[in-house]
């Protein structure tokens, strides 16, 4: 059974009981938010600030995996876990963008509910230094950045990551090789200010979240290189979280140009291609997915983060000011 069909068994399973009429959209929440946290420019922060947010991915990367998942050694592996089984669902479809955004919530509770962890989270500004990557201020070899580019192997060297152990590959079986970079100055160029807006004049979510799947969203990936550049593996680097949350930021800039669009949701729910790990979507015939009823994304599709955090509808997090998420970009 290739992995894309053992992954569709797993999920359909772990849905077997629920469907769209029992996850009817809006749901009713006695949760409400005791703060709203804000996400907030590496650069705002001061050293000590990126230190503590660095020492809260390494006490991930150094406790030991809690998931039960085959092959997974760390805490860092369960949370790669859900995006690199899952990526045919969630690239090339319409909860691209809202499975990140809950997938970058979940980051953000196991470093704050197991690592400790206070402060603001960051994202990475690219629009501010989308003139040289080599310059960025992510990068540097002391405890508060993250490392530099990988050397002649590709392999980062230097830094709070150097030498760091990934598992996962592409058929979510595991297989122990190093965190890679190799910077791309032309692919961070496809971020540029024209191509947001581009994205930005796009009055329908249908249409606008390929937009954003497409050169802002390339930009930060390809831009580092590596393992950023592969859409399954790239959460094993720590920078993948602000590159994410930067591009959930820019959906969310979207979102309050206009009303209308706070809540708006489409695409189609069935994965658009074959994926980087060789399988194969289902046929058409396969609509009942995820609680939609149909091949389209509605605000009544299931997020699916395994046991690392409760199950959500799109619903649930299109207003980061909601219940689940409780934060704000500045």
């Amino acid at each position: 059974m290739t992995p894309y069909l053992i992954g569709k068994a797993i999920l359909l399973a772990a849905f077997a009981g629920i469907s769209s009429s029992t996850l009817v959209y809006p749901r009713q929440s006695n949760q409400t938010c005791s703060e709203i946290r804000q996400r907030v420019p590496w650069t705002s922060l001061t050293d000590n600030e990126k230190a503590a947010y660095i020492q809260a991915d390494l006490c991930l990367i150094n406790s030991p995996s809690k998931s039960g998942f085959e092959g997974a050694v760390t805490r860092w592996d369960d949370i790669q876990y859900p995006h690199v089984y899952q990526t045919v669902w969630a690239h090339g479809t319409g909860q691209f963008l809202p499975f990140h955004r809950y997938y970058m919530t979940v980051h953000e509770r196991l470093i704050r509910d197991e690592c400790g962890y206070t402060g603001n989270m960051p994202y990475w500004d690219e629009i501010a230094e989308i003139d040289d990557i080599t310059t960025s201020a992510l990068w540097g070899d002391d405890d508060s950045h993250f490392g530099s580019n990988g050397q002649d192997d590709y392999c980062v060297r230097d830094g709070p990551f150097a030498n760091l152990t990934l598992r996962w590959v592409l058929d979510a079986s595991t297989e122990d090789h190093c965190l890679t970079r190799n910077w791309n100055q032309e692919v961070l160029d496809k971020g540029t200010q024209p191509n947001i807006d581009k994205c930005n004049s796009i009055d329908n979510y249908t249409d606008a979240w390929l937009c954003w799947s497409q050169n802002p969203h390339f930009a930060g990936h390809g831009g580092i290189g590596g393992i950023m550049s592969d859409g399954t593996l790239s959460p094993g680097d720590p920078t993948f979280y602000l590159h994410h949350s930067y591009l959930d930021k820019l959906w969310w800039e979207w979102q309050n140009l206009n009303e209308s669009r706070l809540y708006d949701m489409g695409g189609p729910n069935l994965p658009t291609f074959a994926g980087q790990n060789g399988t194969t979507p289902p046929s058409a015939a396969f609509t009942d997915y995820f609680g939609d009823g149909g091949n389209t994304t509605t605000l009544n599709h299931v997020l699916y983060m395994f046991d690392l955090a409760p199950n959500v509808t799109v619903g649930d997090i299109m207003d980061i000011r909601g219940p689940v998420i409780c934060s704000e970009y500045v």
